[in-house]
């Protein structure tokens, strides 16, 4: 057994900036639902609000007036809500309209964040090119952490006329995350780069300087009577695979063929208007785009960016930064990627010996329970369990089985609560993995690993200083086997 106070952290700042009159926008309910996103605004449903602009400058020159204006319009209806954001250019010809991929910041653009929770350190931003590139962020910390693998359901177009471009978006409210009540009031902000002038303008201004970026957004009002949606989604899939190649005659794992079908299914439940319940069985990811190739000559363990939709969903709530700042800012109490991990039990083996050995951990199902109350209260739950991995040796045409991975089952619990306006907050997260080991080949692994953590944040004097306290402990039980 092995038990160890892990760290234990403090950390004050003290920052200058300089602080705005805090803005407001007010929207209205569309009469006519009829919108068409293709960048034009020519429904009469836009002329119910008007243009909202006087953007300030951010960079180059900090609090001073733009060298091109930019204006905007937000409309809803039930479902839905609707963004018009026209950017206006004395030069048209001169807009930098350049593809990329999704979540890459390239050319002229414009983007909006809402803090639907209205926490002060939350927000969802969905920002556009010229060319129409996507580019979307689920930002926590207050501004510290954006995570760009959070890929929302969203619609938007854009459009070059003689008086700039422009950029129309329907954003459905499934893909945020508040409460039920009768008058809602979000964080907005809205801001736009212009690429040839190295130019950042937003509406609500907000010092580089500033200690947070959330906490500083305008307000959005006038959204009343709305009702989040009960996400009900069952997705079950079928996968079959066949492959040829090159048969050895040396080797009998290499017949020169081999097929394969799975099958599973994922689901997301809206439990309340506050809770998602996300369910999957041996999920498949295959859609997930691949991580980039690393050459690892330590002997620590490679740390990849979660990808996988199961595990990105509510991570804003689940997560526990082991540090705040610095290089090791991303160190997380708990790293998801280490559930269907490659099977970490290597047979040793002779020259003569061939093995057949699993590509990664089958995920045999997950639940997760994630969400924020009206109250403050954020709460996450998250249960897994993997299947055991067996690797197949071939040793002069005698053939046996070794547990290359054994059966483990994984936990997470996550309690947060915001006070004072959300300028305090303080939370706990408990972890568990648990490993059967019941092979003498496993003993290299440990048989059980907890971690518990309490973290406490208050800000004051309108956020100029911020005080971040952690404290984590974690315990290990090492395998004993008996023959």
């Amino acid at each position: 057994m092995k038990s160890s106070l892990a760290l234990f952290s403090l950390y004050i700042l003290n920052s200058f900036f300089i602080t705005a009159q805090e803005k407001i926008y007010s929207t209205l309910k569309t009469k006519n639902e009829d919108i068409r996103i293709d960048g034009i605004f020519n429904e009469e449903a836009w002329q119910q609000v008007e243009w909202e602009g006087n953007f300030v400058q951010i960079k180059p020159y900090e609090n001073q007036l733009p060298s091109q204006p930019t204006s905007f319009k937000i409309l809803y209806d039930n479902n839905n809500l609707y963004i018009a954001i026209k950017a206006f250019d004395s030069a048209p010809d001169s807009i930098e309209k350049r593809m990329s991929r999704r979540d890459e910041y390239e050319g002229d653009y414009v983007g909006i964040g809402f803090d639907s929770y209205h926490d002060y350190r939350t927000a969802f931003v969905f920002v556009i090119n010229a060319a129409g590139v996507k580019v979307d962020a689920a930002v926590t910390e207050n501004g510290d952490n954006w995570d760009y693998n959070w890929d929302p359901i969203w619609y938007v177009k854009t459009s070059i006329d003689n008086e700039g471009w422009n950029a129309e978006m329907r954003i459905p409210f499934s893909q945020l995350r508040f409460g039920k009540k009768e008058n809602y009031i979000w964080g907005l902000q809205v801001a736009r780069n212009i690429y040839r002038r190295g130019e950042e303008t937003s509406w609500q201004f907000i010092s580089p300087n500033a200690a947070g970026w959330v906490s500083f957004f305008g307000e959005l009002r006038g959204i009343n009577n709305i009702n989040p949606r009960k996400q009900k989604d069952f997705i079950p899939y079928i996968v079959a695979d066949v492959e040829r190649y090159e048969k050895s005659d040396d080797d009998p794992f290499k017949t020169g063929k081999g097929s394969r079908i799975s099958g599973g299914f994922d689901g997301k439940f809206g439990l309340t208007n506050d809770f998602t319940m996300d369910i999957t069985v041996n999920p498949d990811f295959g859609q997930v785009e691949a991580d980039p190739s690393v050459v690892n000559l330590s002997t620590y363990e490679t740390f990849y960016q979660e990808k996988r939709p199961f595990f990105i969903e509510g991570r804003n709530i689940m997560s526990f930064g082991l540090t705040s700042g610095g290089p090791l800012s991303s160190d997380n109490l708990f790293y998801s990627r280490r559930i269907g991990r490659t099977p970490q039990v290597i047979p040793e083996t002779d020259d003569n010996i061939y093995v057949k050995y699993p590509g990664n951990t089958t995920i045999l199902g997950a639940v997760k329970i994630s969400g924020k109350t009206r109250n403050g209260w954020s709460l996450g739950f998250l249960e897994g369990v993997t299947q055991k991995e067996i690797a197949e040796i071939d040793s002069f045409d005698l053939r046996k089985s070794v547990t290359a991975e054994p059966l483990t089952n994984y936990s997470l619990f996550r309690v947060m609560k915001d006070i004072n306006e959300g300028n305090t907050r303080m939370g706990g997260m408990i972890t568990a993995t648990n490993r059967q080991i019941d092979d003498p080949a496993l003993l290299e692994l440990r048989k059980s690993a907890y971690t518990g953590g309490l973290d406490f944040y208050h800000q004051w004097k309108n956020k100029t200083y911020f005080l971040n306290a952690k404290s984590v402990l974690s315990y290990i039980l090492f395998s004993i086997f008996l023959l």
